[in-house]
């Protein structure tokens, strides 16, 4: 990291106004054990914290989209405010918007944008457009559809049965949604957790990937990826049909019924 930094000043010092180096260095910076800013010495002697640095981006260049998203995560709930170089003062939401406004294909504003509306929520962006929950998270996967998080984030939204219509047409339901997350993101266990809520017991899916599952395989799976989530053996405990019968976990362990609903108590 100290060489990164160094690389990073060492720019900084032939060019002070180089945006590119300075929002690296910011990117090297965060919050200490105590939970106050790190800062770092620059060439000119000033020693600046990680928003200080986005500050100074943004009035080098008023336009620069990763500045004020960054700025955005750095307060701490949507009623803080920051005050720019110019002397406006932005909200969490405004700086959002002004990240989208210098650059429409900035997916992680618009993402961070949809996870401060509420359901039934809509916003007007910069340009005059107003969006919902849902259409921000639809605009994530048109600027990147590799992405898992927007697929889980809409499928949260939908019930079962219902679906929603991709900006590039495709129809996909709630099943599909997730399945398609599990794609894009196939070592999150929630995703599996999460899908596996939407199936009945002996009800199957098949995946992107061919591969078809059961709602026990995919709380397996998860299980595997991640054996310390208490709730993950709770829920493969109920996926049996009384409290003798066992299953055997990803590690080689066979358990009850009764012995994984204790062991999602421990």
């Amino acid at each position: 990291m100290e060489n990164k930094q160094q690389i990073y000043l060492n720019a900084i010092g032939i060019n002070a106004n180089d945006t590119d180096a300075l929002y690296e260095l910011a990117m090297t910076l965060d919050i200490d054990s105590n939970n106050d800013q790190k800062t770092i010495l620059m060439p000119s002697g000033e020693s600046m914290n990680k928003e200080q640095l986005l500050l100074k981006i943004i009035d080098i260049n008023p336009n620069h989209s990763k500045a004020y998203h960054k700025l955005s995560v750095a307060l701490n709930d949507e009623h803080s405010s920051i005050i720019l170089p110019s002397g406006q003062s932005m909200t969490e939401k405004q700086l959002l918007l002004k990240s989208i406004e210098c650059n429409p294909y900035n997916f992680g504003a618009y993402s961070n944008l949809a996870t401060t509306l509420s359901e039934g929520e809509s916003i007007t962006l910069n340009n005059g457009q107003s969006m919902t929950q849902q259409q921000l998270y639809l605009k994530v996967i048109e600027c990147d559809p590799t992405i898992s998080n927007p697929y889980y984030n809409l499928a949260i939204t939908l019930s079962r049965g219902e679906s929603i219509t991709l900006n590039n047409g495709q129809t996909m339901t709630e099943k599909q949604l997730f399945a398609k997350a599990i794609e894009c993101g196939p070592n999150i266990p929630h995703l599996y957790v999460n899908f596996a809520e939407t199936l009945y017991v002996n009800e199957t899916f098949t995946l992107h990937n061919g591969v078809t599952m059961t709602k026990q395989q995919l709380l397996l799976e998860a299980n595997k990826l991640d054996n310390t989530q208490s709730w993950v053996y709770k829920d493969i405990g109920l996926t049996l049909l009384n409290n003798k019968q066992t299953i055997t976990l990803p590690n080689g362990e066979q358990l009850t019924r009764r012995q994984l609903l204790q062991k999602a108590r421990e």
